[in-house]
Order: structure tokens, then C-alpha cells, then sequence
């Protein structure tokens, strides 16, 4: 038998070997600790304001093979349906040890052992309606030489929602679930749920699926000449002399985008400030260029100024009156 058939019929042994072991372990019956995710139908007209865990420590027993298949399909969960129940505002519902383990959706063959917390005080209020917007959740890192241009923009782009009047106050956007995409050399388009982290306490008629679009260009720079430089904040006594008074601006973006700019949408500015000018021989303008694009430099980079005080205009004399002679009196000297 040659050395190279002894290592394959040893490597087969062994496999065989090992899965056998395996087999005899995992139908074996054990228990297991497992978080399990919990969902909620309130009552007809309300809606959870709190009391109800994300999740529930659950122990479980059964087959190995069971468990580690339950685990691995995510399927499993506590259910709550309580539409049926009859509430009026201000109540609560207290769900006890045994309908929590009654509640527990596993393979026939799992049972549970315990459950923490072992009871569950349920808060609800008055249902109501508020639309909210959404805020798409999609991540775009650009390939090299490319740039995202604008922010992410979803459709629809506000849904309307049903939950206790405490919950929606506090709701001013829903996000969509994450999304990543790396190394993007062109537009990208995404459908994305809604996030599921306020499912509980939130109902969503008609949920819809956003699609949000990233905008992706290739990188660019243009220089964009004679942007005027304004002055703020300076005070009506004095006169404020910029030279030069206008500056070139280049900025990095899109290449569809700059080519659209317009010298209108930069603005360059300088603040008075007394501590700068009178002490400082120059000045660095403030440049701001439209929200996705980078600012890269102005030409020249700093200003020189004429800062002096306005000249008071001259008092102007008042006319003499005069009197004149009515045969009464006389002239007023």
C-alpha cells in the first residue's frame, strides 16, 4: 500500500469519524440560552408607549441540531397578539410567566425552560397619525477619481404612521435600513426597507420600499475668476479699502456640477474684526462654495486693506433771520 493511499483512507477515517461524532452530539438533547426578538399587534385604537423588551432571554431545550438550526434561521420570536383585547386610555395589560412561554413561536420539537423577564407590564396609549420624513441610510465611498455629488434623495419621501401621541412627538424622521456600496464609479440606485427599530411601537399602513439614488461624478477642479469680496460688519464711521477687491477661487467637485457653477453661487467675504485690523498688514478672505463641492484655494490668498475713518462733513451755518420794520418797532440787529 503506498504512503499516499495509507493518508487518504486515514483522512477519510477521520472525517467519517467526525461527523458521526457530530451526529451523536447535535441529536442529543440540550439546552441553550438564546435572545429572541418579540412582536406586538396592541389592542384595536392603541398603540405600546413602553414596557416590552426588544428582545427576551430565552432558555430553550431540544435537539442540538434544533437549537443551532433555529439560531441560524433567525424564524423564532415571541408574538403578542392582543387586538382583541378591550382597553380604555390610562390602562395597561400585565402578561404574565405562562402566556410568555405560550407566546414563544419554536420548532415543535424546542420547549421553553424560562423566559427573563418572567412578566411584562405593557403601557398603551391612544393611537394617532403623524407624517414624518424619511432619511435614506445608504452609504456610498467613491472609487478613485470620483466624488459623491449632493446627498442621498429617496422616494417617497415622507410615510405616514400610526403610534402613541409620546412616541410620534419625539419622531421627526425615519431612517430606511443601511446600505453599503464601495468603490463607485457611477450613479447608484438602491430599494431600501424602512428600519424596523421602533416596530412595536409604530405601525406603517402600506410600508413602502425607498428608492434612494447617491449621484456620482467623476472629480474635476475649475477656476472661477473675479468673485467680488464683501465686507461685513463694518461700522458706518469707517471706509474699508480691499486690494484687490475681487479674488479667483478654485474648487474641487463633480465635473457635471462644476460645469454648471456660476460665479453668483460663491460667496467671499471678509468680518471687521478691530483685534485683526489693527494689528494684521493683511487679510484671508472667507470663501463658500456650494454644499458638495471642496474649496481648494483663492488667488491672491490674502488681501491688503486701507482701513481710516470717514471724513465729518463741514457744519452747515444756519441763515440769519431778519426783522423787518412793520412801523411798530424796529429791525433786529
Amino acid at each position: 500500500m503506498t504512503l499516499a493511499r495509507s493518508i487518504f483512507i486515514f483522512l477519510g477515517a477521520l472525517i467519517f469519524s467526525t461527523l458521526l461524532w457530530a451526529y451523536v452530539r447535535l441529536s442529543a438533547a440540550g439546552e441553550m440560552d438564546v435572545d429572541l426578538p418579540v412582536k406586538l399587534t396592541a389592542p384595536k385604537g392603541f398603540a405600546l408607549v413602553s414596557g416590552l423588551p426588544a428582545r427576551l432571554h430565552t432558555r430553550v431545550r431540544g435537539a442540538g441540531w434544533q437549537i443551532l438550526l433555529m439560531d441560524f434561521t433567525k424564524n423564532s420570536s415571541f408574538r403578542f397578539d392582543l387586538s382583541e383585547r378591550t382597553m380604555l386610555p390610562g390602562d395597561s395589560i400585565l402578561i404574565h410567566s405562562d402566556e410568555i412561554t405560550n407566546s414563544a413561536m419554536l420548532p415543535s420539537e424546542l420547549r421553553v425552560l424560562k423566559v427573563e423577564p418572567d412578566s411584562l407590564d405593557l403601557q398603551f396609549g391612544k393611537a394617532v397619525r403623524k407624517v414624518v420624513s424619511i432619511e435614506p441610510r445608504l452609504e456610498v465611498d467613491p472609487g478613485r477619481g470620483y466624488t459623491i455629488v449632493g446627498s442621498p434623495s429617496g422616494t417617497p419621501r415622507a410615510v405616514l404612521v400610526v403610534g402613541a401621541a409620546s412616541i410620534l412627538d419625539s419622531l421627526a424622521s425615519l431612517p430606511t435600513q443601511p446600505a453599503i456600496v464601495r468603490s463607485a464609479r457611477e450613479d447608484v440606485d438602491r430599494s431600501l426597507p424602512l428600519s424596523d427599530s421602533l416596530d412595536n411601537f409604530i405601525t406603517i399602513p402600506n410600508a413602502p420600499t425607498v428608492a434612494v439614488h447617491v449621484s456620482v461624478e467623476a472629480v474635476g477642479e475649475r477656476k472661477i475668476a473675479r468673485i467680488p469680496v464683501a465686507i461685513d460688519a463694518l461700522p458706518p464711521q469707517y471706509e474699508l479699502i480691499l486690494i484687490p477687491n475681487t479674488v479667483a477661487v478654485t474648487v474641487r467637485g463633480g465635473v457635471d456640477e462644476l460645469a454648471k457653477l456660476t460665479p453668483q453661487s460663491i460667496h467671499a467675504s471678509v468680518m471687521y474684526n478691530p483685534v485683526v485690523f489693527d494689528t494684521a498688514s493683511a487679510i484671508v478672505p472667507n470663501i463658500e462654495v456650494p454644499e458638495g463641492m471642496t474649496y481648494l484655494f483663492s488667488d491672491p490668498a490674502s488681501l491688503q486693506y486701507i482701513l481710516r475713518k470717514k471724513s465729518e462733513p463741514a457744519p452747515v451755518k444756519k441763515p440769519m433771520r431778519i426783522l423787518h420794520d412793520t412801523g411798530r418797532g424796529h429791525a433786529a440787529r
